[in-house]
């Protein structure tokens, strides 16, 4: 049986019982979930488990791909090393939402797992295993199912499932298959959770419970059931195979990778480790990978992007182990996508985006990658077993040789030597806190510690005036009672028209005023729920509990506003012109410029994709559409089509925001209609970082004052070079092709002023034995007049040191060369020039034949040449 069958099969089976098949969730949850990744089917189900979300259906079926590799439902140790672990799985569910419960649940896994029609397994090697507390499972296997009491068993905590410390949970019952005795891992290995002859492949989560942060579990409002069973794992045991790794779902993956370029292993680090095993590795996290990038994660340095970056570097280590060449792992995305696309069909779509963020991140940690592993291999070498290595060279192979320190460790293990976790910890908190340092320097930070817990209420939508009662008052960085004219410190209100600065957007300006007291607001930033507007008293005094009117200067709001809204047609623009793949990495907001920041593999734009979002943009601008803004449950907006930010955390009722066709959840500010920005320009576009790009551009007013200065420095030039605007560039060229005639005349006449005088300098030239020197200040020669100098003098003596110091604009040139004879002798050019260069206050090198230097103390150049001299001649 190939994975596609059983997966199709499973949804087939359960659609027959009166389920609704549900896609797969992407690998990043719910904005509400506590884990970092998808781990479980029924986690996009939690909300409905909860009763805050009404369910699809009363009976679900799905096939939900999930990635372990953190927490307590990690596998990554045991990935490759086992038959039974990998990072990424598909988990086959089928979930009822108060309709069915045990007796059904238990009923449908042992049909489809035992029916001719269905897996056919052999139902005398099926175990099963029960919570301790639950009578009821027990009874039901034993007399309505009919299986021997002999193989049920009852266990604790193994036969208790939760998704992590907090969430649903409840007791389970678990299928076990009977591999074989030959397959025992001890003596006691004779029942499930006792070593690695069983292999449990179906989970039936009995959830009814929900546990709470502080540990105390609570009744559902429903009992639900919520199965779970490994589709690698079930498919292992369909073929008789003991390790998933022999499935299709592996097997194509690594016969892609044996038809990939190798050389010989490298050498060296960890060669007790089954190359089975390695290949079993990259097999796993080519997968995980794959998803992960399909869902809109890219390698950076936190939360998820660091995981990818781990798991990419990890399967990269170990091919080079195997001696793949660079590369390699994007060569296996197409195995990949060939092997999930009959149940994710998207990856079809999305293969070469996959494949360039996977090169690059290759391509960027290769720069590093042998220097590391020889340092690595070096520390091991001189590490003795039982020893470990110390945190501050496990810290140096991550910080400078992108070494991530799991896979630092994982190495190491594998040669039976430790790493000091704690010392590591130790530098990386330290680097830390130089970085918390340095951002304190820069911007003093506020905290409300000594206040009660506040929340502002936000009335900006509705216009830029609202009454508040002032809740605290701060200065420097301490909770006051008042503020007084010419104070500076931070007002926090109940209510505020402000706008504090959040995704990207910038916090508002104006003013806060009261009977006898006026504040000029100067930035308004969060603090915890609480806007703080910072700012000086200008007028009066302030005081806790005083009523106070706020007023944001309607200049400052609608140029931001416009720019916000500028940044949402951007992005629409940018899918329109490059392809949806295009995802927001930020953004930030301000009255004159806007910065978006998207994933974006394929290097710069050209200037023709710049033109082309320039005009989509503006295309959208003229449209004048009105924005529409509304305010709607999480789901129902997701399917409105509206862009948001993966990953991001967002509350049970979200705004989307409509300009045009651009839809996106957003929280800020807006303008009233397209139209009103104007016109937009594109400034700048550069990379940020890796697969990162980055574009400065501005709208409204900021647009119009751009164009203003340019068009005024386009009529001062043409006015300078007595054309027209329209026939500069013609201008600016003629001028540029005269410039260069011009420098090809100066460069032939030096040569012939450099002719006429080597001869005198060669005629001065000093011997001694076979050694022979020339050597000169030359005044008013750069570093291009002593090359001729240097070419005239080489003509007429072609053996001997030739040694020149140019005195031009302040500084000195130094230019020494040596012809064959006199590098046999010894003389090396760059070891001279070295010697000479801190005469002058520089520095230099080079070659044995030539070298060059400089530096600023003119004074010196004669003193330096004579160095040469003494050197040369000595």
């Amino acid at each position: 049986m190939r994975s596609q069958e059983l997966r199709q099969a499973f949804v087939d089976f359960f659609v027959s019982k009166g389920h609704l098949h549900v896609p797969s969730a992407t690998l990043i949850p719910d904005a509400m979930s506590t884990t970092l990744f998808t781990i479980a089917g029924m986690e996009q189900f939690v909300p409905v488990f909860l009763g805050e979300r009404a369910a699809p259906a009363p009976r679900v079926v799905t096939v939900q791909r999930c990635l372990r590799v953190a927490g307590a439902k990690s596998d990554i140790e045991n990935v490759g090393r086992s038959g039974r672990h990998g990072t990424l799985l598909e988990m086959l569910g089928n979930f009822s939402f108060g309709d069915y419960y045990k007796r059904e649940a238990i009923a449908y896994a042992w049909e489809f797992a035992t029916s001719k029609e269905w897996l056919s397994l052999d139902a005398r090697k099926i175990f099963v295993t029960v919570h301790t507390g639950d009578d009821e499972a027990e009874r039901i296997w034993r007399d309505e199912i009919g299986v021997d009491p002999a193989r049920i068993s009852r266990w604790d905590e193994e036969n208790f499932w939760t998704m992590g410390p907090t969430g649903p949970c409840g007791p389970s019952t678990e299928l076990f298959y009977d591999s074989g005795a030959e397959n025992a891992t001890s003596a006691d290995d004779d029942a499930p959770n006792k070593g690695g002859r069983f292999v449990e492949f179906w989970n039936i989560v009995f959830q009814q419970y929900n546990r709470g942060i502080d540990g105390q579990t609570s009744e559902l409002p429903r009992k639900a059931i919520d199965t779970g069973a490994g589709l690698e794992r079930m498919l292992a045991i369909c073929n008789g195979k003991t390790s998933m790794y022999e499935t299709d779902l592996f097997t194509d993956i690594i016969e892609a990778m044996d038809k990939t370029e190798q050389k010989p292993p490298r050498p060296g680090l960890t060669p007790l480790v089954d190359p089975r095993v390695r290949r079993n590795i990259i097999a796993d996290h080519a997968r995980a990978v794959t998803f992960l990038v399909n869902d809109g994660v890219f390698p950076s340095n936190t939360d998820r992007g660091y995981v990818l970056r781990f798991l990419i570097r990890r399967a990269v280590v170990n091919g080079r182990l195997l001696g793949h060449h660079t590369g390699f792992l994007a060569d296996l995305v197409p195995a990949v996508v060939n092997s999930l696309a009959p149940g994710y069909p998207e990856l079809k779509q999305h293969e070469g985006r996959i494949q360039v963020v996977l090169s690059k991140e290759e391509s960027t940690f290769n720069r590093t990658l042998e220097r590391g592993m020889t340092m690595l291999d070096e520390l091991l070498e001189h590490a003795s077993r039982g020893q470990s290595l110390s945190g501050a060279d496990v810290f140096t192979l991550h910080d400078t040789y992108g070494f991530p320190m799991e896979l630092t460790r994982e190495i190491a293990a594998e040669r039976g030597i430790a790493i000091d976790e704690t010392g590591f910890r130790r530098e990386m908190e330290g680097q830390r806190a130089r970085a918390r340092a340095d951002a304190q320097r820069k911007r003093p930070v506020v905290t409300l510690a000594e206040l009660p817990a506040v929340t502002t209420a936000f009335t900006g939508y509705e216009g830029l005036e609202s009454q508040g009662e002032i809740v605290a008052l701060l200065r420097d960085e301490k909770s006051v009672d008042s503020l007084r004219a010419g104070e500076r410190g931070a007002i926090i209100l109940d209510r505020t028209s402000f706008y504090a600065e959040r995704g990207g957007q910038i916090g508002d300006r104006g003013a806060i005023v009261s009977d006898d007291a006026t504040f000029d607001v100067q930035d308004t930033q969060y603090l915890g729920d609480a806007v703080a507007h910072d700012g000086v008293v200008v007028s009066g005094e302030l005081t806790v509990g005083e009523r106070v009117h706020t007023l944001v200067h309607d200049w400052w709001r609608r140029e931001v506003r416009r720019h916000h809204t500028s940044a949402h047609l951007l992005q629409r623009a940018l899918k329109d012109e490059l392809g949806e793949d295009v995802a927001q990495a930020g953004s930030w907001v301000g009255i004159d410029r806007m910065r978006f920041d998207f994933h974006w593999t394929a290097g710069a734009l050209t200037r023709e994709q710049r033109r082309a979002v320039t005009q989509r943009v503006n295309e959208m601008i003229r449209d004048d559409s009105p924005l529409v803004t509304r305010e709607l449950p999480l789901e129902e907006a997701r399917k409105t089509g509206a862009i948001w930010m993966h990953g991001e955390k967002y509350g049970e009722l979200v705004r989307v925001v409509q300009a045009g066709p651009s839809i996106e959840f957003c929280g800020g500010t807006h303008s009233h209609t397209t139209g009103e920005l104007g016109m937009f320009l594109m400034l700048n576009e550069f990379s940020i970082g890796s697969g990162i790009r980055r574009i400065e551009s501005c709208v409204s007013a900021a647009a119009e004052s751009f164009v203003n200065k340019q068009q005024d420095l386009v009529g001062d030039l043409s006015s300078s070079l007595s054309t027209t605007p329209d026939e500069l560039r013609e201008r600016i060229s003629k001028l540029q092709r005269e410039v260069r005639d011009l420098q090809g005349a100066v460069g032939q006449l030096r040569a012939r002023l450099a002719a006429a005088d080597a001869q005198s300098y060669v005629q001065s030239a000093q011997r001694a034995g076979e050694r022979v020197f020339v050597g000169a200040v030359v005044q008013e020669g750069d570093a291009e007049a002593l090359r001729h100098l240097v070419q005239a003098i080489r003509v007429r003596l072609p053996n001997g040191v030739i040694a020149l110091a140019g005195i031009d604009n302040g500084s000195v040139s130094l230019l020494v060369t040596a012809s064959d004879d006199q590098v046999k002798l010894g003389v090396h050019a760059g070891n001279l020039v070295k010697l000479a260069a801190p005469l002058v206050g520089g520095k230099g090198g080079g070659q044995a034949a030539q070298a060059q230097g400089g530096g600023r103390d003119t004074g010196a150049a004669a003193a330096a040449v004579e160095a040469i001299r003494e050197a040369v001649l000595s």
